[in-house]
């Protein structure tokens, strides 16, 4: 096979481009790789020692996966970049590309971050379409050390709830990385300390806003994603619930709780709840963008409720 044919067919599986240690891997000459060049058979790629395949479309996966291999051997997509690809909430495939190595460089250009570490245990990364990627542990790790706490803490109960990630892997990820001045190391302990075992995340952003409210203004914490019955059978499995004062909190998305069809079925399940002898209260997405009114409401409800 022709060397030409041979990178066409690495490109084929890499977002069309190839670097120079697999042209060198098919004994490719610089006169070889020059002559191509040339002739506009291969395209200089914007990372040294990538090339890519003319007309190939331009993507951000082409230049993520292109900085992977010219930041390589060792190396992944990383922080937003991986949580992207990861299919992690609230992070889009456009923009800056992130990937994380063991060489010692840590770079920033306009597009492209490259991050350093020490530590890249083989049992930290996957492959997603074809890329070498951060785990979900270890891409929540990561993002711990670059992000605010609070969105941290969203990544870390998005991820739960989707089930992309355990608490149990998290920790793991937390042990093998935890050395002193890490960055990341002690948000992520603080989240873990907070989350025990029995810990159920909540299924939405706005949820985990409601109990962001519910904390700031000091109130106990309530049970996330309670499942509920009846003589009847089960009748659904509410947001949030405070079990010794029989409350249950609904949190309604404008998007899945405004139709007619929607309203219905939230007050035939609203009735069935109060005749098994719980209290609901619905917080809509207005109300939790007035935290300070929401808190006082949610607290005159606990102060009313039998406890």
């Amino acid at each position: 096979m022709a060397l030409t044919e041979m990178m066409a067919k690495d490109a084929a599986v890499q977002h069309g481009v190839f670097t120079l240690a697999q042209v060198r891997e098919h004994r490719g000459s610089d006169e070889a790789i020059k002559h191509r060049l040339r002739a506009g058979t291969w395209k200089a790629f914007r990372y040294r020692g990538v090339y890519g395949i003319p007309g190939c479309p331009l993507s951000w996966e082409q230049n993520l996966h292109a900085l992977v291999l010219a930041t390589g051997p060792i190396a992944s997509a990383s922080h937003r970049s991986a949580a992207a690809l990861l299919g992690v909430p609230g992070f889009s495939r456009r923009g800056t590309v992130e990937v994380l190595t063991t060489r010692a460089i840590r770079d920033r250009t306009p597009g492209a971050w490259v991050h350093s570490t020490r530590l890249l245990p083989s049992e930290h990364l996957t492959v997603v379409e074809g890329i070498a990627t951060t785990c979900v542990a270890r891409t929540i790790l990561d993002l711990a050390g670059v992000l605010r706490l609070q969105r941290t803490e969203r990544v870390l109960d998005n991820c739960l709830a989707r089930k992309l990630v355990t608490l149990d892997a998290i920790r793991e990820a937390t042990d093998v990385l935890a050395t002193r001045g890490r960055p990341g190391i002690a948000t992520m302990r603080r989240l873990l300390a907070e989350r025990g075992d029995d810990y159920v995340a909540p299924e939405s952003s706005l949820e985990a806003r409601a109990l962001e409210i519910i904390r700031t203004c000091g109130l106990p914490d309530p049970v996330c994603q309670l499942d509920v019955g009846d003589d009847d059978g089960w009748i659904g499995r509410v947001d949030l619930a405070y079990l010794d004062r029989r409350l249950v909190i609904e949190v309604d998305s404008d998007l899945h709780h405004t139709t007619v069809v929607d309203r219905r079925a939230d007050e035939d399940r609203d009735r069935r709840l109060r005749k098994s002898g719980w209290t609901v209260e619905r917080v809509t997405e207005d109300e939790l963008n007035r935290p300070e009114m929401l808190a006082c409401r949610l607290k005159a409800v606990l102060g009313t409720t039998a406890a």
